[in-house]
């Protein structure tokens, strides 16, 4: 693992919506130059810790520190020089439709640099080649499939060669094979480029490839922080249910009311279909 890569370290950090807690007195540290997880399930909370890191939203309590920088305390124009060091792959990708493949791409060189056209060029090419999308620079996000749209969106994060790089759910809705391809790609991403990487997400199998560490979210609470190998050697119940997979055993639902009559149904389906009953 890399260590010029900055770490992120939070702090007694609790995060959630109007005054009312969703994961409460979070302590952990992200390390730099290898790939963090940020795991647990649906609703646990893991999209608003990355909102909150990214200050989209404003914790209850605690800190945030990018490198040596708290960014919940650092003044607008230099938050603003600390976001053009972070690339974000939002979960649907977060292309713009009216904007070709090469125009999404080249959007924060655009905004940031003073980059000559030619240069802009230059880069955002080299970036789509990166992800295997080179020849579909012309095209725009409804013409390309889902798995394309991702590398896409990774192309455009790493588009300003980000310190820190974070992916939210970057494997969601994605066949197995584009699934494994995309942990590839991240994996090969943290072997060429000294930067952090944070994935946020509930695949287990994306996991167990990509991991150095891991921050486990669940029951309002970060439950685990550590290596990928302690984790997976846990103990712990509520993480040993999720890790393997186990739901919870619920009784088979009773009838409590006899099906509904025929007679009183809009359409008499019998007069069309027959009936059925008497075949």
């Amino acid at each position: 693992m890399k260590n010029s890569a900055p770490d992120i370290r939070i702090e007694n950090l609790t995060i959630g919506y109007d005054g009312t807690p969703v994961v409460n007195n979070i302590n952990a540290t992200l390390p730099g130059g290898g790939v963090t997880v940020i795991l647990g399930g649906s609703g646990c909370g893991k999209s608003t810790l990355l909102k909150n890191i990214l200050r989209l939203n404003t914790p209850l309590g605690g800190a945030v520190f990018l490198g040596k920088h708290n960014i919940l305390t650092l003044k607008r124009k230099a938050f603003r020089c600390l976001k053009q060091r972070i690339g974000v792959l939002f979960q649907d990708g977060a292309l713009l439709g009216s904007l070709n493949l090469f125009d999404n791409v080249a959007l924060p060189l655009r905004e940031h640099t003073r980059l000559k056209s030619s240069e802009v060029s230059k880069v955002v090419k080299a970036k789509l080649n990166l992800v295997g999308l080179e020849p579909f620079v012309d095209y725009f996000p409804n013409e390309l499939s889902g798995g394309m749209r991702k590398r896409a969106g990774l192309a455009r994060a790493m588009v300003m060669d980000p310190d820190i790089l974070f992916c939210d759910e970057p494997t969601s809705g994605l066949d197995p094979i584009n699934s494994a391809e995309l942990d590839e790609l991240l994996l090969e991403l943290k072997e060429s480029f000294d930067m952090t990487i944070v994935v946020v997400s509930h695949d287990l199998a994306s996991m167990k490839t990509i991991a150095d560490h891991v921050l486990v979210l669940g029951e309002g609470t970060a439950l685990f922080e550590g290596s990928k190998e302690s984790l997976l050697a846990t103990e712990n119940p509520y993480l040993r249910q999720f890790l393997d997979r186990q739901g919870q055993k619920r009784e088979a639902p009773r009838l409590t009311m006899p099906p509904l009559d025929p007679s009183v149904m809009k359409m008499d389906c019998t007069r069309y279909l027959g009936d059925q009953d008497n075949k």
